[in-house]
């Protein structure tokens, strides 16, 4: 009887472990997981990634239209667009972390530095409409930080493959005309009708 709550207990604490430790990584888009531009432009998503037990290195990020199942995801048919990982391909890996790390990294988008998540670029001939998906986040766990001195992949190595995911969708809408074209437009038929007035 004694064995058996021993073993209870243990599978409690266990699952409690591991209910704890996917609480403590989490993947936030910001400043929203929604994106909009017209034909032809770029956009794309900063992020916020929280990682408080071991050492998180991202290894990619996708965007997905399909239901996530790991390691399949359905990418953007080419006519809408391509998107473009930027998270991985940074000069240095993104680790999240305990110290001497951070628990918290964040990035707001940026074309010009290369930063955020990735960036989706629109195909000049796109219609207007909503792709809906997720981003998928892959990353490796480590016991030890990448930077440490003392660090062996090998050794210190927890987990590869893991992943995050996080809703997202990138719309193509139709250009607003400017308030420049509309003046204009206004002033060319305002001369029409005067003329018109004068001729009668």
């Amino acid at each position: 009887m004694k064995s058996d709550m021993k073993s209870l207990l243990r599978a409690v604490v266990l699952l409690g472990a591991a209910i704890a430790g996917q609480a403590a990584t989490m993947l936030t888009l910001t400043p929203s997981g929604s994106v909009s531009g017209t034909a032809g432009s770029t956009v794309g998503w900063g992020f916020s990634l929280v990682n408080t037990t071991n050492f998180l290195v991202v290894t990619s990020a996708n965007f997905c239209l399909n239901p996530l199942n790991p390691p399949a995801c359905t990418t953007a048919p080419s006519s809408v667009g391509v998107f473009n990982d930027f998270i991985s391909t940074q000069p240095n890996a993104v680790i999240v972390g305990p110290a001497p790390e951070s628990t918290t990294v964040s990035q707001a988008f940026s074309v010009t530095n290369h930063t955020g998540i990735g960036s989706f670029v629109f195909a000049p001939g796109a219609l207007p409409g909503t792709l809906s998906g997720s981003i998928l986040l892959t990353y490796d766990l480590f016991s030890l930080s990448p930077n440490d001195p003392n660090f062996d992949p090998g050794t210190d190595l927890i987990s590869t493959d893991n992943f995050l995911s996080a809703t997202a969708s990138a719309s193509v809408v139709i250009p607003e005309p400017s308030t420049s074209g509309l003046a204009a437009a206004g002033l060319a038929l305002f001369s029409i009708v005067s003329r018109r007035r004068r001729r009668t």
